[in-house]
């Protein structure tokens, strides 16, 4: 678990982004994690070295005591020459690249938790979360470089997140 320096009076953001990158995406998330401390934000990740036996447990905690989730669709699996439910007639082919399902899953337990999701697919990753005609509600999507507009209203959901866990927290 990579977590920067917990300042409770600050709103944090989960980052979703696959273990491995290759030498193209690597400048991405860097850019990102640029872009999330510019705007005040402490970024919690999981790594691999602090992968546990009940990773369920473990992700919902990080993500749960988070004001927002960023996930970065980075291309994992080039399935160009996939064949999406072979032999039946919904036999076709998938979007040309996937990413970490991890992401997906990421994604539906922020949803769950009433956390704004935003979403940034690599070049050609298209599947679950990562396609554009799921965008809306509490997910917001944009490109894989650092966002503009679409960053900018998933960060205001994020600061109102924080300020009404706030509430909550000195209610109880």
């Amino acid at each position: 678990m990579s977590t920067a320096t917990h300042d409770t009076t600050r709103a944090s953001v989960f980052l979703g982004v696959p273990a491995v990158l290759t030498a193209r995406q690597q400048p991405y998330l860097e850019q990102w994690l640029e872009w999330l401390k510019s705007q005040s934000l402490d970024v919690v990740r999981l790594e691999r070295p602090a992968y546990s036996q009940d990773p369920w447990r473990t992700l919902r905690e990080l993500i749960s005591q988070t004001d927002g989730v960023v996930l970065l669709g980075f291309r994992q699996l080039d399935a160009r020459t996939a064949t999406w439910r072979p032999h039946t007639k919904e036999e076709g082919h998938p979007a040309g690249w996937w990413t970490s399902p991890w992401l997906n899953l990421e994604a539906g337990l922020a949803v769950m938790l009433g956390l704004p999701v935003l979403v940034a697919p690599d070049e050609g990753v298209q599947e679950g979360v990562f396609s554009p005609d799921v965008w809306g509600g509490q997910v917001y999507g944009t490109a894989i470089s650092p966002p503009g507009k679409t960053g900018m209203e998933w960060l205001e959901l994020v600061h109102r997140h924080r300020i009404s866990r706030k509430h909550r927290q000195r209610g109880s």
